[in-house]
């Protein structure tokens, strides 16, 4: 039961009671009779599929970006990205104001918002939130890292909190935008353990947990008390979705046919040969949608003998065609890379373009001005008697197994012999990372924020034992993470693309783009500014 302030009178604990009781019969199921119908038979109930499994669904735990598409419909955040511009809108935040010296950030917060279970959101939500991310026993990585040295907090009234920082730290609000940071429920996160948390979520987003069945899928209901972010969502105009059910499905090639066959009306992502394929099905539309971030890239592992050395890398680069890659394995819906970031991100340095590209020649005279030979002519070049062989570590997504076989005959032909080490999933991926025993490995990160380089590249993070530590990158890093002034952070973060790219210490492949299939009565389907996660609140079924 909700405890009024004092001095308030009947009329307002009998409505704030009355509120608390409305709430809960609808979290109940006793709102109506719509989430007793089948999806498949209700024409406000969309069926989104998605491709990818999570270990655990809660914000302050899960680090799969797949997770976020749930959290972005269940939780608001302290402030937004514009969709176009990129700009910082309010959210759960009407405004905020940054110290001088950007050790701290005070929040002025919305009084009109409450959560999925009745409660009022207020600053002691977000410091409960704050508390449980930063607990050692919530095991937080990605939501925790998402805070970067972020010290304490400080409430000074109901709507406004000030949050303090160790050291300057330029990507906070882009954090604070992002679906890990999702504000949940004070009174839900103290009703339930870590690990229950999951099935109970309660947030102040457009559409509330309704079930979730792990492996399975995850059923939402709109939240009809939902205080709308004008600056996210339009107003509702009538017929949009009541219910979205996420269903986890297996293989890209076999649920773009459940599509077809009606089976789901949205489909999270599906190959580009599948994409072009259905290019001209009139049931069917083709959404690509670019995906801020790292460009996908090959990264070398410059502890690694051959590789420690720049010509060798350069030469590589330059034995690799990218241009056929995006033709023939991303049908041109990725553009080539040329860069670490991303174009979507809007800090890309483009003094790179065509710089390194596809020339054969090049690449097997560099490899002979640096001593390799096959003397043996058995097709691998040698020097002192040591093959030039390398070996790579490819997960299964993105198509990137047949990048790295594609990869592997062009090198072949300078004499370059590439051992493709396949791994199942992140875990494995991670635990190879860590070992540093592979010459090359393919990352890719999401964010739009420069400073996500920092997590590849920085000497702190797991990468580092894929690599020689280099002080003088890690300290361009540590700069601009600091740095508060636009321009100056986009002049230091060119500075360290062109660092990357002077040294050969990666081989961008492609510009990420992901594609999503849409039945074509799908409407209002809008993605954030990350490019990740749906915007699902003004989405309407139309007509077939």
């Amino acid at each position: 039961m909700l405890v009024p302030s004092k001095g308030k009178g009947n009329m307002h604990r009998l409505c704030t009671v009355a509120l608390a009781v409305c709430i809960a019969l609808n979290l109940a199921g006793c709102g109506g009779n719509r989430s007793r119908v089948p999806c498949e038979q209700d024409s406000r109930c969309a069926r989104y599929a998605l491709t990818a499994d999570f270990p655990i669904l809660d914000p302050h735990i899960a680090e799969l970006p797949e997770a976020g598409m749930i959290f972005r419909q269940i939780y608001d955040t302290l402030v937004y990205r514009d969709t176009r511009t990129k700009e910082f809108l309010p959210g759960l935040a009407q405004s905020w104001e940054t110290s001088p010296d950007g050790l701290v950030y005070t929040f002025h917060l919305r009084g009109d918002v409450r959560f999925h279970d009745g409660t009022a959101f207020s600053a002691a939500s977000v410091a409960a939130n704050l508390d449980r991310i930063v607990d050692p026993a919530t095991v937080s990585r990605r939501a925790r890292s998402l805070l970067g040295p972020f010290s304490h907090y400080e409430i000074l009234d109901t709507g406004t909190i000030r949050l303090y920082l160790h050291s300057p730290f330029a990507p906070l609000l882009d954090s604070l935008a992002q679906p890990f940071l999702g504000i949940a429920s004070e009174h839900a996160l103290a009703s339930y353990d870590s690990l229950r948390y999951q099935f109970h979520q309660s947030g102040s987003g457009p559409f509330v947990l309704e079930k979730y069945l792990p492996g399975d899928r995850i059923v939402l209901r709109r939240f009809d008390l939902y205080a709308t972010n004008a600056g996210i969502y339009s107003s509702l105009s009538g017929g949009e979705v009541e219910r979205v059910e996420f269903y986890i499905v297996e293989g890209q090639n076999a649920s773009s046919q459940q599509v077809l066959s009606e089976a789901f009306d949205i489909l999270d992502e599906v190959p580009p040969k599948t994409a072009t394929n259905l290019a001209g099905n009139s049931r069917i539309q083709v959404l690509p949608i670019e995906i801020p971030g790292q460009a996908v890239q090959l990264l070398f592992n410059t502890r690694r003998e051959h590789i420690n050395e720049v010509d060798v890398r350069r030469a590589l680069l330059v034995a690799t065609n990218r241009v056929a890659i995006a033709n023939n394995i991303y049908a041109n819906y990725s553009p080539v890379a040329w860069a670490p970031l991303s174009i979507a991100t809007g800090y890309s340095h483009t003094g790179f373009v065509n710089e390194l590209a596809y020339d054969l020649g090049v690449a097997q005279e560099i490899l002979k001005q640096s001593g390799y030979q096959d003397l043996d002519e058995d097709g691998i070049l040698e020097r002192d008697g040591v093959p030039l062989r390398l070996s790579i570590v490819i997960p299964p997504w993105g198509q990137l197994p047949e990048v790295a076989e594609f990869i592997r005959e062009q090198w072949r032909q300078i004499g370059v012999q590439l051992e493709i080490d396949s791994v199942p999933g992140f875990g494995r991926l991670a635990e190879k990372i860590r070992t540093g025993e592979n010459d090359l490995v393919a990352v890719e990160n999401y964010g739009l924020d420069p400073a996500i380089l920092g997590n590849i590249f920085s000497n702190q993070e797991i990468y580092a034992r894929f690599r020689m530590e280099d002080e003088a990158l890690n300290d361009l890093l540590l700069n601009a993470l600091e740095t508060q002034d636009l321009s100056s952070r986009r002049s230091q973060y060119y500075e360290i693309q062109a660092y990357l790219m002077t040294n050969a210490l990666i081989l961008p492949i492609r510009e990420n783009v992901r594609l999503r299939l849409a039945r074509s009565n799908v409407r209002d389907l809008r993605f954030d500014a990350y490019g990740f996660y749906p915007l699902l609140f003004n989405m309407r079924l139309g007509g077939n």
